[in-house]
C-alpha cells in the first residue's frame, strides 16, 4: 500500500481482506475465529482482527514461508531477526515493504537522534559487508539480517564499525575442528580513537547498537584509562532491539543492566544530559518503528505510536483479552496495513510484555500517539549461536 490514508482504519479493514485472499494460512486463522470480513473496524474492536503470533516465524517452526502474499519464487530474501536463542524468525518481506519499513526506521533516527544533523557513526556492529556475506539460506532463499536495511540507510556517512571479523582465529579453528566458526571481536583501538577525535574536533556524532557492548565497554574504558569525555552537545546516543537483560543477539553478559543506571554511568562518562539518549523498539515481524525516551515519571524508557502508522493493543497473557487499561501489563500486539503487501503482518502478536502509559499523547515531550513502555518479555533471552565472539571488551581486567 502506498502512504498512510485519513482513514487508518479503513486501510486495516483493506489489507485484512487481501491477506486472507492471497495467504491461505491467515484465511484459516481467521476462519478458526470466525471473523467477519465485512464487519466494519472501530478503535473498539480492533482486538477482533485476526493476528498471526511471533511463534509462527521462527525458523524451527517451518510455517513462516506459508504466511507469504505472494508465490515464493518471486520473494528475492528473507529477513532475519538477530535471535537470542539461535532460532531467529524469518520474513518474507519485498522490495515495496522494505521501503515502508525504512521510512518507518528513518522517521524514529530523525526525529529522536536528529539523523541530518549526523557527520559520524560509531557503531557496536560489524560491517554492511560483513552482513552480506553472513550465509544462510531457506526454503532455497538467502536470508540476510534485518538490521541490514537499517545499516544501509546510514550509506554515505562516516562510518566506524567496531566488530572487526579476525580471520587467522578463523582459520585456526577451521583447521584444527574441520568446520569454519566466524570470530568476532571489538577493536578497541579504533573504539577509543572515535571518542577522542569526536571530543577534540566536536564532530556531530551517534553512537548505536548494543545496550550490553555499550555499558561493559564503556565503564571499562573508564575504569582502564581513569578518564571520561566532555562531548559536545550534538553527540547523542541511540540504542535499540532491548539488551537490558544482558543478551543482545549472541551476547550475553551474566547480568540485567539497569536502565537508569545505564543512563546515568554513561551520561556522566561522556558528560551528556539525558535528552542526548534515544531508543528504538521494532521486531522483524512487523515494519513498525517506534522511538522512545527516559522518562522520569515512569524511570523508564517510553515508546511512541503515531497513529497514522499503526496501532497497538495489549491482551492478558492468559485469556488473551483485550486490556483497555492504562498501566496493566500484557502481551503486545501490533496493527499496521502498511508495509505489509507480501506478507502476513497485518497483525502481529508479539513474545513482548508491554503497558500502554497513554493512549493519544506524551506527556513529558508532547508527541501524539499511543505511548508504552516494554516491561519484559514471554520468552527467555538465552544468547547463544553459531558465531564465536572472541574479545567484546578490550577494556575488561583491569
Amino acid at each position: 500500500m502506498a502512504a498512510a490514508t485519513a482513514n487508518i482504519l479503513e486501510d486495516l479493514a483493506t489489507q485484512v481482506r487481501g491477506t486472507a485472499r492471497d495467504c491461505e494460512m491467515y484465511r484459516k486463522i481467521a476462519a478458526e475465529k470466525g471473523y467477519n470480513f465485512d464487519q466494519t473496524i472501530k478503535e473498539s474492536t480492533l482486538e477482533e482482527i485476526p493476528y498471526v503470533s511471533w511463534a509462527h516465524f521462527k525458523a524451527s517452526n517451518n510455517q513462516y514461508h506459508k504466511l507469504l502474499r505472494i508465490p515464493l519464487n518471486q520473494l528475492e530474501r528473507w529477513e532475519l531477526s538477530s535471535s537470542t536463542t539461535g532460532d531467529p524468525s524469518v520474513v518474507g518481506r519485498g522490495p515495496s515493504d522494505v521501503a515502508v519499513f525504512l521510512r518507518n526506521y528513518n522517521t524514529v533516527f530523525e526525529d529522536f537522534s536528529f539523523k541530518k544533523s549526523i557527520k559520524k557513526l560509531i557503531l557496536f556492529s560489524p560491517s554492511v559487508a560483513f552482513l552480506e556475506h553472513m550465509p544462510g539460506e531457506w526454503q532455497g532463499k538467502r536470508g540476510f539480517l534485518f538490521y541490514l536495511d537499517i545499516a544501509n540507510m546510514w550509506k554515505g556517512y562516516d562510518i566506524n564499525y567496531l566488530l572487526k571479523f579476525k580471520m587467522p582465529k578463523a582459520i585456526l579453528y577451521m583447521l584444527t575442528h574441520f568446520k569454519m566458526k566466524a570470530f568476532i571481536e571489538i577493536d578497541g583501538k579504533l573504539l577509543e580513537s572515535s571518542l577522542i577525535k569526536a571530543e577534540r574536533d566536536k564532530i556531530p556524532t551517534l553512537v548505536a547498537n548494543s545496550v550490553p557492548l555499550m555499558y561493559q565497554n564503556f565503564l571499562d574504558y573508564q575504569k582502564k584509562k581513569k578518564r571520561t569525555f566532555n562531548m559536545p552537545e550534538t553527540f547523542r546516543i541511540q540504542t535499540g532491539g532491548g539488551g537490558w537483560g544482558g543478551v543482545k543477539g549472541q551476547v550475553k553478559l551474566g547480568y540485567n543492566i539497569d536502565k537508569a543506571d545505564f543512563y546515568d554511568k554513561l551520561g556522566k562518562f561522556f558528560n551528556l544530559p539525558i535528552t542526548n539518549f534515544a531508543d528504538c523498539f521494532g521486531a522483524t515481524e512487523t515494519p513498525i518503528a517506534c522511538g522512545g525516551h527516559w522518562s522520569k515519571k515512569y524511570n523508564d524508557i517510553v515508546f511512541h505510536l503515531g497513529k497514522d502508522q499503526g496501532r497497538i493493543i495489549l491482551r492478558d497473557v492468559d485469556t488473551l483479552e483485550r486490556i483497555k487499561t492504562t498501566n496493566t501489563p500484557g502481551a503486545l500486539e501490533i496493527l499496521t496495513p502498511y508495509g505489509v503487501d507480501t506478507y502476513a503482518g497485518v497483525s502481529i502478536l508479539l513474545d513482548d510484555l508491554a503497558e500502554i502509559v497513554d493512549f493519544n499523547r506524551c506527556d513529558e515531550c508532547g508527541r501524539e500517539g499511543t505511548i508504552f513502555r516494554i516491561t519484559g518479555r514471554l520468552t527467555p533471552e538465552i544468547g547463544k549461536g553459531c558465531t564465536s565472539f572472541y574479545n567484546l571488551t578490550p577494556y575488561k581486567g583491569v
